[in-house]
């Protein structure tokens, strides 16, 4: 049977990847905006329709990333709470 400090330690290493993982998207974030100020300066005057998609799709990647993100920070608060716990 596994003892609850085994656990505690298990809950911990889950934790920290959870937390990089949450860290991780933060860089993929700032590198989809960096993406998207690049087009934007490149394609300055434009009105292309796949220049206006290739945009909007890079911000819909970023907002699901960002979503994904705070889910991912949620569940690191649950496992943290339910680790005070035991």
């Amino acid at each position: 049977m596994t003892s609850i400090e085994e656990v505690k330690l298990h809950l911990a290493a889950a934790l920290g990847d959870t937390e990089q993982s949450a860290l991780a998207m933060a860089g993929v974030v700032d590198r989809l905006d960096q993406a998207v100020a690049r087009l934007r300066l490149v394609t300055m005057g434009s009105v292309h329709p796949k220049v206006e998609e290739t945009v909007n799709r890079l911000e819909q990647a970023k907002s699901l990333v960002q979503q994904a993100q705070s889910v991912v920070r949620g569940a690191a608060n649950a496992a943290d709470e339910y680790r005070s716990t035991i």
